[in-house]
């Protein structure tokens, strides 16, 4: 193998798996949990989330300038979701990932969800999070696209940032940041964006990029 990485990570929602119906869900459940929390309207909330991806880049990260703790956030989103009625599990990406571990490379998954959201995600996918070398949440680190869970990584797999792959489907929150950091990056999207390493359409194109890179 020429790619000389020691590890792939992975951002979860919209890499891992890719469901329109339950992103609607948990677009609806992050509005209606904020206006919950702040007693205002759901069209205020709406706007809300807006100014928030504009100044902060993710949601998870601009919780605290709303005087909100993330862990009283994600508690009331956990109950408005149920990801194992609209995520279809993958066995090929499960094979992939197991295929990976064989092969000597070390494997993690970075998310600004919760761990308690992470892992009903997980259970829908049919996927033990134990296959992970290493998992951060936001309860583990800040958020992205602060460094803070990307170096968490680093520290936790005892590597160089130019020895990690990191896999995401948004630029500027995920892929950016770990750019910035020395790491490889590939953008799974349909349209370009940005300056990852490489652009792939779906996660199993992962494949050749790590047998032929």
């Amino acid at each position: 193998m020429r790619l000389k990485v020691k590890a792939v990570v992975f951002d979860l929602d919209g890499t891992l798996y890719k469901s329109e119906s339950y992103v609607r869900q948990l677009i609806d459940g992050i509005r209606d949990s904020l206006a919950e929390i702040l007693s205002i309207s759901s069209q205020e909330a709406e706007k809300l989330i807006q100014e928030l991806r504009l100044r902060f880049g993710s949601i998870t990260l601009g919780l605290k300038s709303l005087g909100i703790e993330r862990s009283t956030f994600y508690d009331k989103l956990v109950g408005k979701l149920a990801p194992e009625k609209l995520i279809k599990p993958s066995s090929s990406m499960l094979e992939m990932l197991l295929e990976f571990k064989k092969m000597g490379l070390k494997i993690g998954c970075h998310t600004n969800a919760s761990r308690k959201l992470a892992e009903k995600v997980f259970k829908a996918l049919q996927i033990d999070p134990r296959i992970f070398d290493v998992l951060v949440t936001c309860d583990d680190a800040d958020p992205k696209p602060t460094p803070s869970g990307y170096l968490k990584i680093l520290k936790a797999l005892k590597l160089k940032p130019g020895e990690v792959m990191y896999v995401g489907d948004r630029w500027r929150v995920e892929l950016e940041p770990a750019r910035r950091l020395g790491m490889k990056t590939v953008l799974i999207s349909d349209q370009v964006e940005g300056s990852p390493d490489y652009v792939i359409k779906d996660i199993l194109e992962l494949r050749r990029i790590i047998h032929d890179p």
